[in-house]
This record gives C-alpha cells, sequence and structure tokens, in this order.
C-alpha cells in the first residue's frame, strides 16, 4: 500500500486497507508515510505522535492479513532547525507501536528486507540516510540468505538506490534475484537497475494532483503474486475494486426487471448532507408503476388514479443549516404529450429542534412543458435545526402507463 501522508486526503487509506482485504493476501506490506509526523514547532512532542499513531492503528488494525510497516520521512522525521529532536521523538514512538526500524522476515524461501532511509537523520553532523551498523545488519542478512529464491527489498526514499550508503548493500543484492519498492515521491514509475526491477509507488491518499495514469498519479494497491519464475505485479486502482454488493436489488439505480429475491425495498429515513439519494418512494401511489429517487432524479411512470397527491419527505443531514443560504436547482421533463395536467412541487423545509416546520421555499414545475427548469435561493432561520427535501405531486393524469415524467433535483447547494 503506498504513502497515506504529506496533506493526506482524508479516507482514502482506509478504503486501501479495506480493499485489500477483498483481495484476502498472505499479508501486506507498506513503503512508509503513515502518520504525518511533526506539523508544527509546537506539534513535534511524543504524545503529539502518539495520537497520530493511534489513529493510524484504528485503519490498520482492520486488515484481515499481517500488516508490515515501513518507515517513511513523515514517519521518523529528520532533526532540523525548529525540530532538535524530531528524528529521535519520532523513532522512540516508533518502536513503542512498531517495534525495530528495520527487520527482515522470510515467507516461502522469499527474502523481505526492511530498510530505514531516516535512521542516521538524528542530531549528527553530517546527517547520512543510513548508518554503518544498518549497512553492515544488511549485507550480513543478504549473506547468511543467500540461497532464498527471490529477496524483496522495501524502502521508502528511492534516491537512496543512487546514494553512496545504499551502493554496498546494492553490491550484495546484485548477487542474486531482486525486485525492490520504494514511495516518497507520490507517483507511479518502473525503473530497471542493474537489470532488476525497481518501483517507485503512487499514492493512498497522499497529496497528488491525480493526473492520472500518464502522470504515474493515482490512488492504488500493487498486488504481487509470486511464481517459480519470479513475482507478477498488478496494479489496481482503489476505484476499479468493488464489493459484491456494489449493486443489489435494494440500491440498483434503475430497475430493469423485477428483483429475484424476496426482500422489499429497503427506505432510509435519512441522507448524509450532499450524498446521492438512494430511495424508493411514491410507488403506493402509483398503481402498477412506480417512482425512483436515484443518482438526484425522481422518475415516476405507471399508472394512477385522477386527483390523487402524492408527497415524500426526505431529510439532508446538514451539520449547521442556521442562518445558512442556499440555492435549490430542480427541472422536470415529461416525456408525454404536452398539456399534461400534472403539477409538481420541489420544496425545502426548514425545522425546529422539535421537528416542526417554522418556513419553507419552493418551487412548482408542471408539465405542460417538455421542460421546465427553475431555481430558487433561501435562507434558513436562526432557529433552523435540520431542513427537509420535500417532494409532491398532483392532479395526475387519470392513465399515463408508458409516459415518463422525471424531476430534476440538479442541486441543493450551500451558498
Amino acid at each position: 500500500i503506498p504513502d497515506r501522508t504529506g496533506s493526506e486526503r482524508k479516507g482514502v487509506f482506509e478504503q486501501a486497507v479495506k480493499k485489500a482485504n477483498m483481495l484476502q493476501p498472505d499479508f501486506i506490506m507498506t513503503v512508509g508515510d503513515l502518520i504525518q509526523g511533526p506539523t508544527g514547532k509546537n506539534k513535534q512532542s511524543p504524545d503529539h505522535l502518539r495520537e497520530q499513531w493511534k489513529e493510524l492503528l484504528s485503519f490498520t488494525e482492520k486488515s484481515e492479513a499481517p500488516f508490515f510497516y515501513l518507515a517513511g520521512n513523515h514517519d521518523i522525521s529528520r532533526s532540523r532547525n525548529g525540530f532538535p529532536l524530531a528524528n529521535e521523538n519520532s523513532t522512540l514512538v516508533w518502536k513503542e507501536f512498531a517495534g525495530e526500524t528495520y527487520y527482515y522476515f522470510i515467507y516461502k524461501n522469499v527474502l523481505f528486507l526492511i530498510l530505514n532511509t531516516l535512521e542516521g537523520r538524528d542530531a549528527r553532523v553530517p546527517q547520512v540516510p543510513m548508518t554503518e551498523s544498518q549497512i553492515k545488519w544488511a549485507i550480513d542478512v543478504l549473506k547468511k540468505h543467500s540461497n532464498v529464491r527471490w529477496t524483496m527489498v522495501f524502502l521508502h526514499q528511492p534516491d537512496i538506490w543512487g546514494h553512496d550508503c545504499y551502493a554496498p548493500i546494492e553490491k550484495e543484492l546484485v548477487k542474486r534475484n531482486y525486485t525492490s519498492f520504494a514511495g516518497d515521491w507520490h507517483h507511479y514509475i518502473k525503473f530497471k537497475r542493474h537489470g532488476r526491477d525497481h518501483y517507485t509507488l503512487a499514492t493512498a491518499g497522499g497529496v497528488s494532483q491525480m493526473r492520472g495514469i500518464k502522470y504515474g498519479e493515482f490512488d492504488h494497491i500493487t498486488y504481487v503474486t509470486m511464481t517459480p519464475d519470479g513475482p507478477v505485479i498488478a496494479n489496481i486502482l482503489l476505484d476499479g475494486i468493488l464489493p459484491d454488493d456494489v449493486t443489489t436489488a435494494q440500491n440498483i439505480r434503475q430497475v430493469f426487471r423485477k428483483p429475484l429475491d424476496t426482500e422489499p425495498f429497503v427506505k432510509a429515513e435519512g441522507h448524509p448532507w450532499k450524498e446521492i439519494l438512494d430511495v424508493h418512494f411514491l410507488s403506493k401511489n402509483i398503481g402498477r408503476g412506480g417512482a425512483v429517487l436515484n443518482k438526484n432524479i425522481v422518475n415516476i411512470s405507471g399508472t394512477n388514479s385522477k386527483n390523487s397527491s402524492c408527497i415524500e419527505k426526505i431529510d439532508l443531514d446538514h451539520p449547521s443549516p442556521a442562518n445558512s443560504k442556499f440555492l435549490l436547482k430542480a427541472g422536470i421533463r415529461a416525456n408525454i404529450t404536452p398539456g399534461g395536467k400534472s403539477t409538481f412541487n420541489v420544496r425545502i423545509n426548514m425545522l425546529d429542534a422539535a421537528g416542526k416546520i417554522i418556513d419553507f421555499q419552493g418551487i412548482t414545475l408542471n408539465e405542460s412543458k417538455s421542460w421546465h427548469n427553475a431555481k430558487k435561493i433561501f435562507t434558513a432561520p436562526a432557529d433552523t435545526a435540520k431542513i427537509q427535501l420535500e417532494i409532491s405531486a398532483h392532479d395526475m393524469d387519470e392513465k399515463f402507463s408508458g409516459d415518463t415524467r422525471s424531476i430534476f433535483i440538479y442541486d441543493i447547494t450551500e451558498k
């Protein structure tokens, strides 16, 4: 899993762990930058770092596979002016939560070598990426396990591949088959060094312009399958991994056919602000047809008795609507002969803490035109505790089987 931090985009890393679980890997490796680290002179204490680690563990503990950590420059920081103990403090906290800062293990006769390229960025002058003791340790590990079928090397900063401190390790590596992974740059790139594959991974929430594949900027996980001929590597975009319930009879955007299961459509009582409203409603008033609010669109079709009325109220979970100004945009498209008699109302109800409507503003749409769009600006009173979307249809024609009315709730935007 690639970098999480460096101006983290919230929620992405958690999805990476969740979606990695769908693939049921034997274990998960990271390439560093798991916490933000000291973000200011008053936010560099061990206690501040411990809080960040607790947040991280709340995500990684959801991994169904063993989860292995690698130190990035946000996890173990560089000591510098204004941050004189950054390296020492972050190393201390790392060891409390994750153990040693560099280590190795062998799994199915493959050696996994995890290096710390921030080890020598402490108070010493001059600073170095890795100390002589870590370099000697790595060479000893490689010599001791020279007969493994493959070696995987993990480090955070790919610049180290060309650094003098890495040369003695690399000199030992070229005697065997190996693959190396890094992070830090937030761009996916495949390199060749000494005929071996080297990869820098992109992001799983780290700062990125997200311009796409041609820039190597995307959120992903890298899935590695070990074969007798070496690793086979596939990069899987996070938005390309979908759970088995991505579409069900309850949440499908358009009902193409009668669901095969027997569960009724489930109506949600409330909806997060600015998220898609997924509600099946009005069908009780529309006979053999139905109406569905999906992707902010209400589609109404079927047969109906004349002069009937359908009303639906949907709570919008805005955190603090009081005194806020909103713009409501809505429209109607009537796929019937112009001059129909139905009238549709789209309005916003403002409710107090007791749930009583204290004000409302809305738009009236009629199907005398094929297209009818309108907008309305409204301000919620100071005692507004909740806002509510209300959609109603009145005086529908007696029979409109095969015809469709669509109310578009284009936008409800805070101004």
